[in-house]
């Protein structure tokens, strides 16, 4: 949706988004050689620009291309999603890794929810991002200047955290991947579900009775309430 070459383009530029899509670097190469200004293009609508339409349609050559030739890794689009944001929510990994490699910064928040490339591997369920992510926090500075565990339990405009939307979305690895990187089990969200849910709650809301075993395995307590005094039906019913 909205990510076609926009109209009213001139055909030069519909033509380089085009081979963009296709991998098709030959022609890349050559029309960045004949109007650099291209590689600064965003599509209309999306504004989506070479890095986050090739990182979007999994194009690793042409991402690997368009950062050789200093394309800036943290431009956003219409959102503030970076090509870093758009590749862990698609779950694409080795896109991930070579934006991380890059320079990517992991600690930039988007203007629909306010989350970051963590949560949005989270939220999609692909652990394999979740991770890449998480090796790189380590050592990037910008999770040097917060703390590691601050990072792993990020929150968003809503007060959920990485873990939160995992459990929501009943995504067992990705819960596994944030409880042994030190994801803090048993906290609550703010408006995030019912106020007050901790990923307990919202695992058990959505049925998952994998992410309910292994929060429960790694401590939660199924007696926590949340703001209004209310644990899970599910809860209720299978304890």
């Amino acid at each position: 949706m909205g990510h076609g070459a926009s109209c009213g383009r001139p055909s030069e530029e519909v033509d380089f988004f085009g081979a963009a899509q296709s991998g098709d670097l030959a022609r890349l190469s050559a029309a960045v050689s004949s109007r650099p200004s291209l590689l600064r293009r965003t599509t209309l609508f999306d504004r989506l620009s070479l890095l986050r339409r090739t990182t979007l349609f999994d194009r690793l050559s042409v991402v690997s291309m368009a950062l050789d030739l200093c394309v800036e890794p943290d431009a956003v689009n219409r959102h503030k999603q970076t090509a870093l944001m758009l590749a862990a929510m698609h779950g694409r990994t080795e896109c991930v890794r070579r934006l991380l490699d890059a320079g990517a910064n992991i600690l930039m928040f988007d203007s629909s929810h306010g989350r970051t490339c963590l949560h949005y591997a989270a939220y999609y369920g692909h652990s394999d991002c979740l991770r890449a992510i998480l090796t790189a926090a380590r050592t990037a500075p910008v999770s040097q200047s917060w703390g590691y565990a601050r990072f792993v339990n990020v929150r968003d405009d809503t007060g959920a955290t990485p873990l939160h939307l995992a459990a929501r979305q009943g995504w067992r690895r990705c819960v596994h991947v944030l409880l042994e990187n030190g994801a803090i089990v048993s906290a609550s969200s703010g408006a995030f579900g019912f106020p007050g849910s901790t990923p307990l709650h919202l695992a058990a809301r959505g049925g998952s009775l994998d992410c309910v075993r292994q929060l429960l395995s790694w401590g939660a307590d199924r007696l926590q309430r949340d703001s209004v005094g209310c644990v899970s039906n599910f809860l209720q019913k299978h304890h």
